[in-house]
């Protein structure tokens, strides 16, 4: 500069920001002083003889178009960037594993995911320029995501549009990862691809997925990726009632993460062994993996696989007959999944307490429980859990000597079960179709 040179000055480190605890006298966030500032200032910036390149994540983009309009106004170019480092490219091979529980699609942290309306205009304009960019396997795969994020957090205004659309980006980023022959990108899509289509109870497809992904995993020797893989199949196979089954695949994906040094792998593969032992009824050895989970989970800060953790730990405990410790883990979960918007988390939860209330012969009780789970069911398209909270929603009102409507929800709970080709719950609804009617 002091040879009047060319310089270019860069702002970093917005992000810190946004972790900033606001004490109880302060009137403003450091946010708000910081878009305050860029407000205010703006005429001082505009003198300003260099350009100024800025980064900021998604999140306070979002802020600063809204709150400092006349600075974002006076921007010479906005470019969006993507976390290709490694440890970013490894932590979302490991997290494209289901969260436990019967869970729903793995997703993004919500603020890393453009709105739809901006990257389908992205996808648009790059399209236009060049057909076969690259870059647009990455913004498909993105925007399946924001589709199946809309789905899970329950904002979908037409559920099967956008199940259809969501499907249609997976499957676009890839077989444009096909074309470039880019195995990586290739692998990672299909485990998420997967994991939608297990969280809309399309287990086949699921699988299909799943395996097509392991095979690019061993190609390439990703380990995480075969980590993932293994995983996601063990979830799929647990769903079908296959228990052994999918603790093997656990028991494989537990394995690698200990090899990888991968603890958050390592916590997930317990909490899915333990929950696979807890539906073969060995509950104490369900709570001795559910505790070895929840350690790692609080160790490495990961909210959501404690509130799963504890969950499990609420489902052993009831089967032990211990209820009230049961309730107190499911309460502590639920709060959790609500703190951090884990909707269908949420509804495991309701649903988990409707359990033990049912157990403690509370059937009103566990039907107010079970309607708020289904509820929520519904409104993600998660049709399993739609099947489960209808069976069980009959089972209470039987109880109570309600046979008329207990007989339509095992009808409509066995529809569900059959069109899934979930044969073991088809079973379990004629029986108690046979001892209601």
């Amino acid at each position: 500069m002091q040879q009047a040179g060319a310089a270019v000055f860069t702002v970093t480190g917005t992000e810190l920001l946004l972790r900033i605890t606001i004490n109880a006298q302060d009137s403003q966030s450091e946010v708000d002083k910081f878009l305050g500032y860029l407000q205010w200032t703006r005429e001082g910036l505009r003198e300003f003889p260099y350009p100024i390149v800025l980064w900021l994540p998604h999140r306070l983009l979002l802020d600063l178009k809204q709150r400092a309009r006349d600075f974002w106004s006076w921007r010479k170019a906005e470019l969006r960037f993507l976390d290709e480092s490694p440890d970013a490219a490894q932590v979302a091979k490991l997290l494209a594993v289901n969260p436990p529980e019967r869970s729903v699609f793995f997703q993004t942290d919500g603020e890393n995911l453009p709105p739809i309306a901006e990257l389908e205009a992205e996808i648009a304009q790059l399209s236009a320029q060049d057909p076969n960019a690259p870059v647009l396997v990455t913004f498909y795969d993105r925007l399946g995501q924001a589709y199946a994020q809309r789905i899970n957090q329950g904002r979908s205004s037409n559920l099967d549009q956008d199940r259809q659309k969501t499907i249609a980006a997976f499957e676009q980023a890839i077989t444009r990862a096909q074309t470039q022959q880019n195995l990586s990108a290739e692998m990672e899509t299909l485990n998420r691809l997967g994991n939608f289509l297990d969280s809309q109870s399309s287990y086949t497809e699921a699988i299909a997925h799943y395996e097509r992904s392991l095979t690019i995993a061993l190609e390439i020797g990703d380990r995480g990726g075969e980590a993932s893989s293994l995983g996601n199949l063990g979830n799929v196979y647990y769903s079908l009632g296959q228990y052994q089954q999918a603790i093997d695949f656990h028991e494989q994906y537990n394995q690698i993460a200990r090899e990888i040094g991968d603890r958050f792998g390592e916590a997930n593969s317990l909490r899915h062994l333990g929950g696979a032992y807890y539906s073969l009824s060995q509950y104490q050895r369900a709570i001795n993996f559910q505790q070895q989970s929840l350690e790692i989970e609080r160790e490495i800060g990961n909210r959501a696989g404690e509130a799963n953790a504890l969950g499990h730990l609420g489902n052993a405990y009831d089967s032990l007959g211990q209820y009230q410790r049961a309730i107190d883990f499911q309460q502590q979960s639920l709060e959790i999944k609500r703190e951090i918007g884990d909707l269908s988390g949420e509804a495991n939860s309701l649903g988990s307490l409707g359990n033990t209330y049912f157990l403690l012969s509370q059937y009103q009780r566990a039907i107010n429980f079970y309607q708020q789970s289904l509820e929520i069911a519904q409104e993600i398209g998660y049709r399993w859990g739609v099947g489960t909270l209808l069976l069980n929603i009959a089972n209470s009102q039987a109880n109570l000597d309600d046979h008329g409507q207990a007989l339509l929800n095992f009808q409509q709970a066995k529809a569900i079960y059959e069109d899934l080709q979930l044969d073991h719950m088809v079973e379990q609804c004629d029986q108690a179709i046979r001892e209601c009617s």
